[in-house]
């Protein structure tokens, strides 16, 4: 199950797929409240999920936001995330 969140940017930034891996995603409620939790965060573009997997690659504007903020807001929505790469888009 994934879940996906795609906005239009007003300006142009930099872009970084932040890759990380989800301690505790089991099934697609918990999918559902880290969509929820990242979706308030302002900066960020795409949200892709994996629950078979335990991943997420989520692209952000870098000028918007950081990694740290992002896995702070998913260890508030009650799970443990830790990055596995950072990829540019430019």
């Amino acid at each position: 199950m994934s879940a996906s969140k795609r906005n239009t940017p007003s300006s142009v930034h930099n872009k970084t797929t932040l890759q990380l891996t989800i301690l505790g995603l089991n099934c697609g409620a918990c999918v559902g409240r880290i969509t929820r939790a990242l979706n308030e965060l302002d900066g960020i573009d795409g949200i892709e999920i994996n629950l078979a997997a335990k991943t997420a690659d989520i692209i952000v504007n870098d000028a918007d936001i950081d990694s740290d903020t992002i896995i702070a807001a998913i260890a508030e929505a009650g799970y443990q995330a830790s990055p596995i790469a950072l990829a540019n888009h430019e």
